[in-house]
């Protein structure tokens, strides 16, 4: 009796029959040999996609196999500008080492393409080669760069470096984009070893050079969209914030009278959080009141849709791009003065000493006060520089709470210290604009006591909801950031140990706490701007997951967003979360789906940083072009193979010294020590060291701007050590000047002399 299959197979199954055939096995052949009925067999095909998407399989041109079978690996292509690349393959493979692709081996795979790779040389080191089987899912639909035309021909060049690949265009497909403008095109045809990629223009956004253009850009080559769809827009106009008369719905408390007041920058056009305190006869009360988001968007309405494929919103230098729409944003939940508003409150308690001893969640609505700029509380609080009359006023009549504010955030701020959180207070750069758009500076962004007293509130408060949100159990989204990895703990203590300073164990640096001895050691002395870089360098990115876990960088064992419902989907998903809690829900959410969704809103958050660094860059590109032959002070910010990277001390521009300048000497790069050495003199550049550059050169398409290193460095301690260590050092060389060749001469007896200097 012949046996009845099964309906699919589970995935052992699949991965023991690939493992058994050793090749890459078509889906066909797979139906026949598991004995898949033919109802069976799409879901079969979808097991199979969702198993190579995990990294479990490897699809090659339409066949599945398991990684390891012919040193086939599935990964993220890394594209170079030269045309080479790197494939880092998934974490199911099991191996670190990236694979080296070579310009003719890539089959036309573009930067952030998924794709099989098969391993064909490893070298004695390690590294290994290959060459791309199949690209598995293409990164790019669309691709934005400048438009080239010479004679009938034209073609798109990639904005993106990583993209070599120039984009071919039909006459008809140039619509009315001008040449030499930013366009943005969609790709028909993907690149192959033998034809370049096809497309057509879908808009231009104005030529190079112009900021609003530049904006436009890197906004759509980011995938990030300004307008909001149109049944946005309706949803929006059928909402509306409270009237005075508007009855109180049950679970709503009434905090009217409250004192509470908002403190932000002073073009700020939403304002999403105001704050309070109570004093109490121990202590007192502060209270963290957010706009209730949540209560008008609701969850899979379109609104909720758009914000979430947004995740956050975007920030500009020129322009703020918002995650909700604007009468959302700007009217509806913004805290104005002296409206009443919807919001989410928490109350927490402290002593005398700054120690938590309770705290409280409620839905109310409250009327604030005032709203206060940064500057304004600043001049009250310091006694500094005195802005706008207004804004002074303001801030002059809420003295009394602001006092109390300031004096609690110092509690927190210490006792915070006290547990590990890292502070290093790094300058960050500011972009002032003139009235047409263009860079009049680069200034430090301020950080007066206005700015630490609200931060110090924020951070009490999602702390506080974190620690309620973990104790109710089940998922939810969290902010977590993992300690260091322990090789980079250990390239800290190599370089402490190198100044002959004391270096902890890696379990001490592996504590919040043990950053914190670190930089206490060195704090005022000459190498405390160089131990800071080195450690920030090893500090990995903080990210969004759905189980509570330690946030390194603050020392809070948990740690969630909810202050910022406007411009966070994270935090609109802890408000639901919190809300359903409230209300004696006590059912737990489901931990994938969740997971998923912070990896997607930790992806958005990456993608709008980088589309704000860039234009800042580009700003600062641009604020320097006329800039060229001066000279400027700063110290070097970051050290690679190929140049040292130098910040300038006042204005806070970044620059690249390349080696290949520096010709006084044979320069090696020393990773561990995160700086360049010179092989004949000693001379030496590390993080942090003092240097005077001159502007060599600035190109706005790359946002690069060169410099020429005209002093500064450190010698390295003379001896036979320290010249057997760079004797054996292998760096870049200094190009050698041709010698000019004269005709040989023709010997008769003595030989003739030849011309020259005298010896």
């Amino acid at each position: 009796m012949k046996r009845k299959p099964e309906a699919i197979p589970d995935d052992k199954k699949v991965i023991r029959l690939l493992t058994e055939q050793g090749r890459p096995v078509a889906v066909r052949e797979l139906v026949r040999l598991l004995e898949v009925p033919s109802a069976a067999r799409p879901a079969l095909r979808k097991r199979l996609r969702a198993m190579a998407e995990a990294g479990a399989l490897v699809r090659v041109r339409g066949r599945y196999s398991t990684p390891g079978s012919l040193s086939i690996h599935q990964g993220v292509f890394r594209g170079h500008a030269q045309g080479y690349g790197f494939v880092a393959p998934n974490q199911a493979d099991g191996k670190a080492t990236d694979i080296m692709i070579k310009k003719t081996r890539t089959r036309g795979a573009m930067d952030g393409d998924t794709v099989s790779t098969r391993v064909e040389k490893v070298h004695p080191d390690g590294r290994r080669e290959g060459s791309v089987l199949d690209v598995i899912e293409r990164a790019h639909e669309t691709l934005v760069g400048r438009l080239c035309v010479e004679g009938r021909s034209a073609w798109v060049e990639p904005q993106e470096e990583r993209i070599p690949h120039l984009v071919v265009l039909d006459a008809k497909e140039r619509r009315e984009a001008r040449r030499g403008e930013w366009v943005e095109v969609e790709i028909t045809r993907y690149p192959t070893q033998k034809e370049p990629a096809k497309g057509c223009i879908l808009r231009s956004f104005g030529y190079p050079e112009d900021p609003a253009a530049e904006s436009r850009m890197v906004l759509a080559k980011h995938g990030i969209r300004e307008e909001f769809p149109q049944k946005v827009l309706k949803e929006e106009k059928r909402l509306s914030p409270p009237r005075e008369d508007t009855p109180f719905p049950e679970g709503v408390e009434d905090l009217r009278d409250l004192c509470a007041f908002t403190v932000d920058p002073f073009d700020a056009r939403d304002r999403d959080d105001a704050v309070s305190i109570e004093k109490l006869r121990s202590g007192c009360r502060l209270g963290v009141h957010i706009a209730d988001v949540g209560h008008y968007v609701k969850e899979g309405g379109a609104i909720d849709k758009e914000a979430r494929d947004r995740g956050t919103s975007v920030y500009l230098p020129d322009r703020a791009v918002p995650m909700l729409p604007p009468r959302l944003t700007g009217e509806v939940c913004s805290l104005r003065e002296g409206a009443v508003r919807r919001v989410l409150s928490v109350f927490i308690d402290f002593d005398r000493y700054g120690n938590r001893t309770a705290m409280r969640l409620t839905f109310a609505r409250i009327r604030s006060r005032a709203s206060l700029t940064y500057r304004g509380a600043a001049a009250i609080l310091e006694g500094g520089e005195i802005p706008q009359k207004e804004e002074v006023e303001s801030a002059r009549a809420l003295e009394a709470p602001l006092r109390e504010l300031a004096a609690l955030a110092d509690k927190l701020h210490a006792e915070r210290m006290r547990r590990g959180s890292l502070d290093f207070d790094l300058p960050e750069a500011q972009v002032l604009l003139d009235a047409e758009g263009m860079p009049r500076g680069i200034a430090r962004a301020p950080r007066t006591s206005a700015h630490r007293l609200i931060e110090e509130c924020m951070l009490a408060a999602n702390r506080a909801v974190a620690e309620y949100l973990a104790e109710a159990g089940g998922a939810s989204v969290f902010r977590v950031h993992e300690a260091p990895a322990e090789e980079n703990l250990e390239g800290l203590r190599a370089v402490l140990s190198r100044l002959g300073l004391k270096a902890p164990r890696i379990e001490a640096l592996k504590r919040p706490g043990g950053f914190q001895e670190v930089f206490e050691t060195v704090r005022g002395s000459d190498v405390e701007r160089y131990v800071n870089l080195a450690a920030l360098r090893g500090m990995k990115l903080a990210r969004y997951e759905a189980a509570p876990a330690l946030h390194f960088g603050l020392g809070f064992e948990r740690y969630a967003h909810f202050t910022s419902p406007i411009r966070r989907y994270a935090d609109l998903c802890v408000h639901r979360r919190l809300a359903r809690l409230m209300r004696g829900d006590g059912r737990k959410p489901q931990a994938k789906p969740l997971a998923a969704l912070c990896g997607d809103i930790s992806e958005r958050d990456r993608t709008a940083e980088a589309a704000s660094r860039e234009m800042v860059d580009f700003m600062k590109a641009l604020f320097m072009r006329d800039k060229v032959g001066g000279r400027f002070r700063g110290h070097v910010s970051g050290v690679a193979n190929f140049g040292i990277f130098v910040e300038l001390e006042d204005i806070y521009v970044e620059g690249m010294v390349p080696l290949e300048f520096m010709t006084d000497d044979y320069y090696a790069f020393i990773p561990e020590e995160h700086a360049v050495l010179g092989r004949r003199t000693g001379r030496r550049f590390r993080l942090g060291d003092p240097v005077t550059v001159r502007v060599e050169g600035v190109e706005l398409a790359s946002r690069r701007v060169t410099f020429q290193l005209m002093a500064g460095g450190t010698r390295e301690l003379v001896g036979e050590a320290a010249q057997s260590r760079r004797a054996n050092l292998t760096g870049h060389r200094p190009p050698e000047r041709k010698k000019l060749s004269s005709p040989r001469r023709r010997k008769r007896g003595k030989t003739a002399p030849r011309r020259g200097r005298r010896r």
